[in-house]
């Protein structure tokens, strides 16, 4: 669907999102998106074929006349992006807007179609923001289990879907 493709759209303020576990795949972007001030931990998702974005956060500054900014809070554990055919040039995680970003990665990959490595970061902004970067990781949320990144790609496709257990050719 080009443009109109997109994954989760995590609005401003949501806190405490999790996603674990997911296949995004042909999004044009949002894979997912992080708006203003929210939060959460991306852990072990398989992406697969973006669009001009992977994982992002973006505070609109128009959306935010009169408040002061929020800062956000993405995680990114054992992920694995994998450029496909309308994959334009990204990074895994990219920024834009305004506002600072509390950011903590560990362990993702990201290859382009012949696997090679893609920028862990970029930014699509011109706006001074900070990004700070805590030295610990924060806790794994309860009965949460990470796997390596090395096995996402694998553990993802096994289980995705519905009904794995009847899935057909086309699935």
């Amino acid at each position: 669907k080009g443009e109109h493709s997109k994954g989760s759209l995590i609005h401003d303020h949501v806190s405490e999102v999790l996603i674990v576990g997911n296949l995004y795949a042909h999004n044009y972007e949002r894979n997912p998106m992080f708006k203003g001030g929210a939060s959460g931990q991306v852990i072990n998702n398989l992406i697969y074929n973006p669009g001009q974005r992977g994982v992002h956060y973006n505070l609109i500054a128009e959306e935010w006349i009169g408040h002061p900014y929020s800062v956000g809070e993405v995680v990114l554990r054992g992920n694995v992006l994998r450029a496909g055919p309308s994959t334009e040039k990204l990074a895994l995680m990219m920024v834009g807007g305004s506002g600072d970003l509390r950011y903590y990665a560990d362990d993702n990959i990201a290859v382009d179609r012949i696997g090679l490595a893609l920028p862990p970061f970029g930014l699509y902004t011109t706006t001074p923001l900070n990004i700070i970067r805590p030295e610990q990781p924060p806790a794994l949320p309860f009965g949460v289990r990470l796997l390596p990144a090395s096995e996402v790609q694998d553990a993802v496709i096994a289980r995705v879907g519905a009904r794995p257990w009847d899935r057909d050719d086309i699935d």
